[in-house]
C-alpha cells in the first residue's frame, strides 16, 4: 500500500504542503517523487479573534482572571507534551516566590473514553501536586472524580473541552502574558498563529511548523513575535522569567508585530492567494491525461482483487 500511495501521488501535477517542514518530511517518505511540494500555509479567520467578549458569560468567568496568566491550548494527549509547560512553570515559581499570583492555564480537548487522554490528565494532575502547586479543574461536562478544588486562587487551572468563547476570552485577555506551545515536530500548529493574531507572544519548541510561524526574539529581538527553545524545562523556565519581566512597551511592540505577521502570512486572504496561484498553475499545464489516469485506476483495482490470492 505504501508503494501504491507513492505511485499514485507521483501522478499529481501539483503537490501542496502546509509548511516547509511537512514538505521535507514528504520528500523523505516519497524519494521517487522529484517534485518539491509547494507551501500554502493554513489560514485562520482573523476577524473571529477581533469580536468583543462577553465578560459576564459564566463560561468566560470560569476561566478568566486579572492574575497574570501563562496559557497552553492543546488536546490532553501525551504527544502534545503539556508536561513541559507544567515543569517549566513549577521551576519558575520555586525559584521566584514573588511571582505568587502568576498562574498557568492548561486547556484542551478531553475525552474520558480515550485512555491516552485519561492517562495524560492524571499525570499532569499528579505532577502538579508533587511540584507543590495548587490546581482546579473546570469543564462544561462532568469533571473526573477527585479532580476539583474549592480554591479559586490556584496555581494551575485545567480547562477540559474549552468552548469557543472561553478560548477567545483567554487569547484576548490583557492578563495573558504568553502562549506556551509544547509539541515538538508539529507539522504546522495553528494555535501559535491564533495567539499571534490576538497579540500574544508564543514560546514554542524549536522544531516543526512553529519555526516558520514564530520569529524568535532570542535571535532577532526587534522582529521577534515569540521565542523558540529546545524542549527543556530549565531552558523554558528561564524564558518564562524573561516573558514575565517584559516591560509594557516591549510587550506592546511584540504584540503589534505578532498581529501583523499573523494577518499577512496566515490570514484567510493569504491562503486564498496561495491556493489560487496553485490552481492557476494547474490550469496552465493543459488538459489532464485521462487515459493515463484510467490505466492507473484499473491497475490499482486489479492489484486489490488479486491481493488475497497472492498472500501466503
Amino acid at each position: 500500500m505504501d508503494w501504491w500511495e507513492e505511485i499514485t501521488t507521483r501522478q499529481a501535477d501539483i503537490i501542496l504542503a502546509n509548511s516547509r517542514f511537512t514538505a521535507r518530511i514528504f520528500k523523505s517518505y516519497f524519494p521517487s517523487i522529484s517534485q518539491t511540494p509547494r507551501v500554502v500555509y493554513p489560514g485562520i479567520n482573523i476577524s473571529a479573534y477581533e469580536d468583543a467578549v462577553d465578560l459576564l458569560d459564566l463560561d468566560t468567568v470560569a476561566v478568566t482572571s486579572q492574575r497574570p496568566t501563562l496559557l497552553s491550548l492543546n488536546r490532553f494527549e501525551g504527544k502534545k507534551n503539556a508536561l513541559l509547560a507544567l515543569e517549566a512553570f513549577g521551576l519558575l515559581k520555586s525559584r521566584h516566590p514573588h511571582l505568587g499570583r502568576l498562574r498557568l492555564v492548561l486547556a484542551g480537548g478531553y475525552d474520558p473514553r480515550l485512555e491516552d487522554n485519561v492517562r495524560t490528565l492524571q499525570q499532569l494532575v499528579d505532577r502538579t501536586s508533587t511540584l507543590s502547586l495548587t490546581y482546579n479543574v473546570t469543564s462544561p461536562g462532568p469533571i473526573p472524580y477527585g479532580m476539583s478544588s474549592s480554591d479559586s486562587e490556584t496555581d494551575v487551572l485545567f480547562v477540559l473541552n474549552f468552548t469557543t468563547s472561553q478560548r477567545t476570552a483567554l487569547l484576548l485577555s490583557s492578563s495573558s502574558l504568553a502562549l506556551l506551545y509544547t509539541p515538538a515536530n508539529e507539522h504546522f500548529g495553528i494555535v501559535p498563529v491564533e495567539a499571534m493574531a490576538c497579540g500574544i507572544p508564543v514560546l514554542a519548541c524549536d522544531s516543526g511548523g512553529p519555526t516558520e510561524s514564530v520569529v524568535d526574539a532570542s535571535l532577532v529581538k526587534e522582529e521577534g513575535t515569540g521565542w523558540l527553545q529546545r524542549p527543556d524545562p530549565q531552558v523554558w523556565a528561564d524564558t518564562l522569567l524573561e516573558i514575565v519581566n517584559q516591560s509594557p512597551s516591549e510587550r506592546e511592540e511584540m504584540a503589534q508585530r505578532a498581529k501583523a505577521r499573523a494577518r499577512s502570512l496566515f490570514g484567510m486572504e493569504a491562503m486564498t492567494r496561495g491556493l489560487d496561484d496553485a490552481l492557476q498553475q494547474a490550469v496552465d499545464l493543459g488538459p489532464v491525461d485521462v487515459f493515463g489516469w484510467t490505466m492507473i485506476v484499473i491497475a490499482f483495482f486489479l492489484a486489490y482483487l488479486a491481493g488475497p490470492f497472492l498472500l501466503p
